[in-house]
């Protein structure tokens, strides 16, 4: 079957304690799920996207008047079980698909609702959660938001009323001194895929996430989804991994029902055309098993820790 973009409608069972977040020297950002001693942590790196106010690519995207901080990799399959087992015990929001079980998917439920638990599949917990649809992604962003746990899903950055987001301003959220989780917008997808601040000439875009005028190593029409960040010779001028390949990921670009989605992915009929920053789709959330997404964390300057997770 050939998934590509299309125009259509669309763990353990302890759950984790807190969310702690905290800069390094190298400016990285890190999310810690902390979990109880039966399950490890799960880190949510994020990378500094400096360089306000650069200028727009010759497509017309790339510009952003901000820092922000993007997911240096895809979420994945264990970040997101993190996510179902702080909020989805009777999953009436459908945050979980059976499919995940599957062969492209990566993680198990147990139990009856009320009492579902959730664990990743062997070998698949660092590979990028697929089979979510963009109010599922939605969801997640406002949980971290929110402070994990079980942490509200309707309310954060986003506001979620009769089945309708409402999608934030990000240069506000941006302003804020509290950190803010969001699905990225088209711009600043695209600006930490393809911009270069150090570009020879001066600061530019490439065609690919990589330097260079070549598409990089990765895992396009592999019908494999890789470990996120497998490509070690594959970053972004900005630092991120997976922006090309693995799985096409949604973008905040919210028009007529439809929202962005870009990148190429494992699957197979992919091809390096896809990967090239011209190639972009308006889609309908749907749940594919090549669909997938990162965040962006807006305001905090340095970031401060985020709140205790709700009892």
């Amino acid at each position: 079957m050939d998934l590509l973009p299309r125009r259509r409608w669309a763990v353990p069972s302890e759950t984790p304690k807190q969310i702690v977040i905290m800069t390094t020297k190298s400016k990285t950002l890190w999310l810690l799920l902390a979990a109880s001693a039966a399950t490890q942590a799960a880190p949510m790196a994020t990378v500094t996207v400096g360089k306000p106010g650069n200028a727009a690519d010759s497509t017309g995207y790339g510009a952003v008047a901000y820092e922000y901080k993007i997911g240096k990799y895809e979420v994945t399959n264990e970040q997101y079980c993190a996510f179902l087992n702080g909020v989805a015990k009777s999953d009436s929001y459908e945050l979980y698909d059976g499919r995940m079980g599957d062969q492209y998917g990566g993680i198990l439920r147990s139990g009856e609702s009320g009492s579902f638990t959730y664990s990743a599949k062997d070998g698949m917990g660092n590979k990028p959660v697929n089979y979510v649809n963009f109010d599922a992604c939605v969801r997640f962003c406002n949980w971290l938001t929110n402070g994990g746990g079980s942490g509200d899903t309707e309310k954060g950055s986003y506001t979620i009323k009769w089945g309708q987001v409402t999608p934030p301003n990000h240069a506000t959220l941006a302003a804020d001194k509290a950190v803010k989780w969001a699905i990225p917008s088209e711009n600043e997808w695209y600006k930490a895929a393809y911009f270069d601040a150090e570009k020879p000439g001066g600061p530019g875009y490439w065609s690919y996430a990589i330097k260079g005028g070549s598409a990089p190593e990765c895992n396009i029409n592999s019908d494999t989804p890789s470990d996120v960040g497998s490509f070690k010779s594959a970053a972004s001028p900005s630092g991120t991994f997976d922006q090309n390949g693995n799985v096409w990921e949604y973008n905040e670009n919210m028009t007529d029902g439809k929202v962005g989605l870009r990148g190429g992915s494992f699957f197979m009929h992919d091809n390096d055309s896809y990967l090239l920053s011209s190639t972009r789709y308006d889609v309908y959330g749907a749940k594919w098993p090549n669909y997938g997404f990162r965040v962006v964390a807006l305001g905090g300057g340095t970031a401060a820790p985020a709140p205790a997770p709700k009892k």
